[in-house]
């Protein structure tokens, strides 16, 4: 069963994104296919140097590179989200893949469950 989770939330503006990291660790601990799709203001997840004590949240970027350990390879990046948002720096410590909106109906149409966050 492949699941996708789709991520359109700022960093810390809500639990959002972490609990959708949450989840997606959950799931490769079970050995589920997980694709994970940053676009809209999650793509903000994806800045190196985050330092949000300054608002006391926990910085999320330490999950973001445990995911290739629980065995989710497929992270993905809406490449018009970062283009809308002039975003050209993303944490080089992650393996992300940007696609296209065509790539991106393909992910929905082969997905047996979505998740939006």
């Amino acid at each position: 069963m492949s699941i996708l989770i789709v991520q359109k939330s700022a960093p810390y503006g809500s639990s959002n994104a972490k609990e959708a990291l949450d989840i997606a660790l959950a799931a490769g601990t079970f050995d589920q296919e997980v694709s994970i799709l940053f676009t809209g203001d999650a793509c903000y997840q994806l800045l190196a140097n985050q330092n949000p004590k300054e608002i006391e949240q926990k910085n999320i970027s330490q999950m973001l590179k445990a995911l290739p350990i629980y065995g989710i390879e497929n992270i993905l990046v809406d490449k018009e989200s970062l283009e809308m948002r002039a975003i050209k720096e993303l944490d080089k410590d992650l393996n992300l893949k940007q696609v296209t909106k065509r790539e991106i109906k393909s992910l929905y149409q082969n997905a047996k469950s979505v998740l939006r966050f």
